[in-house]
């Protein structure tokens, strides 16, 4: 939305930064319309909550179908499995 990401998660990203968040790795994916930019504002927010961003993320145009839905699957196996290393 305009380039950035819904209030909402700003807000709840705001949330996890003031809980002082220590050895944790995160990703971020979501679904966009237009710009796409909210993957790479999201893992800008999550390093600055003093994440550990391990991939640059997931991004898709519009609804996904059976092929993406799959690349997200795997993408949450991926991000699993780092979170065990």
């Amino acid at each position: 939305m305009a380039n950035s990401i819904l209030h909402g998660m700003a807000g709840f990203l705001h949330l996890m930064k003031e809980m002082k968040f220590k050895n944790k790795k995160a990703a971020a994916f979501g679904c966009y319309g237009w710009s796409g930019e909210s993957v790479k504002v999201l893992n800008g927010l999550l390093a600055d909550a003093g994440f550990e961003v391990v991939d640059e993320g997931l991004k898709n145009m519009w609804n996904p179908d059976a092929k993406q839905q799959e690349a997200a699957m795997e993408f949450g196996r991926q991000i699993a499995a780092a979170g065990l290393k």
